[in-house]
């Protein structure tokens, strides 16, 4: 197979490391069984085509000298009988995404050397210029697997305090030998709750086992405290319509401080920025900043010395994690930027980076394409607002194209992201092949999912056809199209009632999910 590489500003103190990104990969079966049924045949064809969707994304890398699992502050803090185990044995669980795959090999002690860590989700290097220096640019946002999942499917926290949608994202800069870097964190609302397609534009959300929503919160925020220390809790939600509810119980929750070194801030971001005033992101960061000073940022000097480190992190989400996030972390990222730039002498003190500097396009995209690239991860489309992203206005075509990326979504979350959510499971893990317990794919759908569409199909073509050839008869022509438009309005609101059974749900492991949360 041909991989893609391409240098990496990244260094583990020993010059620079290659990242490779996966372009190809081939499936070796253990055993081939040559006597098994048809009915296996098609069976294992089937969980075949769920792990070859799942390992063709386009968003796996890996490297032969550098850990990618880890920030570049993690590794400077580590002892020698850390550097002596092999990649996937010091690898973090979270980001290891061939952890299962290779399970089988990791145990043979002869094999284990040749096993590395593959992590799933979105990096960008690109060597910039700025008043006249040269430094290299990093953008790297790592999935976590755990409460892995798409957008519907896979919501809110689990019973260890995982959630969806989270994701580390680390931005480096290296200039003459000195290296900084900075992490935030995106994650799902910690709350039990869900968000299931069921053919509505925007599903209603539920909140569920609510005596322990202070619990999971409280399992969650601790996590984020033993990985990064302490933690600005951003919620962007709305505080009205279908987001009301969990926005009451994350703000009553959240602003309780049942932890010390957690601050909780929430910003109604579609209020405070509709009609355009995009100008009040300004009331967000002037909240933040006092607190991004004090938890500074990780800085190595030219002699591989650590001068700074970083305490804390701001942990933002929205109800997707998406869009509103994606604004605000990009945001974060340039004010602690233009503070490493100052340090490492690419600006001067008290400088600002220039608005029309050729840097200034690329920061701006290389966000935007971040954005893009973990909101196809979730939600199988780009993010929206990404023309603020990338320019730092809100425009009229922005909103036009935001139209379409919706329809775009509302399409892919309701008849072909059940799909993807079984390549996930049955990649990472979630999801087993049992020879002895029926498989959930051997089950054909409901046949309401089959019959329903078929038939609204073929009524729009009776009344399609009906119009272009007019019968003899005025009177037969107006009775026979008002049939077939009855027919038509009666079959659509069935699709209303039996929308759970038209959705592209789910088969493995998230159909027990689903259970739970009802």
């Amino acid at each position: 197979k041909q991989w893609y590489q391409r240098r990496v500003a990244i260094t583990a103190g020993d010059g620079q490391s290659i990242v490779w990104k996966m372009s190809g990969y081939e499936l070796i079966p253990f055993v081939e069984s040559r006597s098994a049924s048809e009915s296996v045949k098609q069976l294992n064809e089937k969980y075949l085509n769920l792990l070859n969707k799942s390992l063709s994304a386009d968003s796996f890398y890996f490297s032969y000298t550098y850990d990618l699992t880890h920030t570049m502050q993690r590794l400077s803090n580590v002892d020698d009988s850390f550097k002596s185990l092999t990649y996937m044995e010091r690898g973090d669980e979270r980001f290891t995404w061939n952890r299962y795959l290779m399970s089988q090999i990791e145990i043979c002690p002869e094999l284990a050397g040749f096993c590395l860590p593959v992590v799933y989700g979105v990096l960008s290097i690109t060597t910039c210029s700025l008043m006249g220096k040269t430094f290299d640019f990093v953008l790297f946002s790592r999935r976590n697997l755990n409460r892995i999942g798409v957008r519907y499917f896979v919501r809110g926290a689990d019973d260890d305090g995982n959630v969806a949608n989270n994701v580390e994202t680390e931005q480096i800069i290296r200039h003459n030998g000195q290296v900084a870097s900075h992490v935030n964190t995106r994650g799902s609302i910690p709350l039990y709750w869900s968000q299931r397609s069921n053919i509505t534009y925007k599903p209603f959300v539920k909140l569920f086992n609510k005596e322990n929503q202070k619990d999971v919160f409280v399992r969650h925020m601790q996590q984020q405290i033993a990985l990064y220390g302490k933690n600005i809790c951003v919620s962007l939600i709305d505080d009205k319509g279908k987001e009301k509810e969990i926005c009451q119980s994350f703000n009553y929750i959240g602003g309780q401080g049942l932890l010390p070194g957690v601050k909780f801030i929430h910003f109604d971001f579609h209020k405070e920025c509709s009609k355009m005033r995009w100008y009040n992101l300004n009331i967000l960061m002037d909240k933040l900043r006092e607190d991004l000073d004090s938890y500074s940022y990780f800085f190595k000097d030219g002699q591989g010395k650590v001068t700074s480190t970083q305490s804390g992190v701001v942990r933002t989400n929205c109800i997707d994690c998406l869009d509103r996030t994606n604004v605000v972390q990009g945001l974060i990222a340039r004010y602690v930027l233009t503070h490493q730039l100052r340090q490492m002498g690419v600006l001067g003190q008290g400088d600002e980076i220039p608005t029309s500097s050729q840097f200034e396009y690329v920061f701006k995209n290389r966000w935007a394409d971040n954005g893009d690239g973990i909101a196809r991860q979730y939600t199988g489309t780009p993010a929206l607002k990404s023309d603020y992203t990338r320019t730092g206005v809100r425009t009229k075509m922005g909103l036009l194209q935001d139209g379409y990326k919706s329809m775009q979504r509302y399409v892919q979350n309701n008849f072909l992201d059940g799909v993807r959510q079984d390549s996930y499971d049955i990649l990472v893990g979630n999801h087993r092949y049992s020879s002895v317990e029926e498989s959930p794919l051997a089950k054909p759908r409901h046949p309401v999912a089959i019959f329903l569409p078929a038939a609204i199909g073929i009524f729009i073509a009776l009344l399609i056809l009906k119009l272009l050839m007019p019968e003899e008869t005025w009177t037969s022509q107006i009775s026979h199209i008002g049939l077939y438009i009855a027919v038509i309005v009666f079959l659509f609101k069935q699709v209303k009632a039996w929308g759970d059974y038209l959705v592209d749900q789910p088969r493995l492991y998230h159909t027990l999910a689903k259970a739970k949360a009802e």
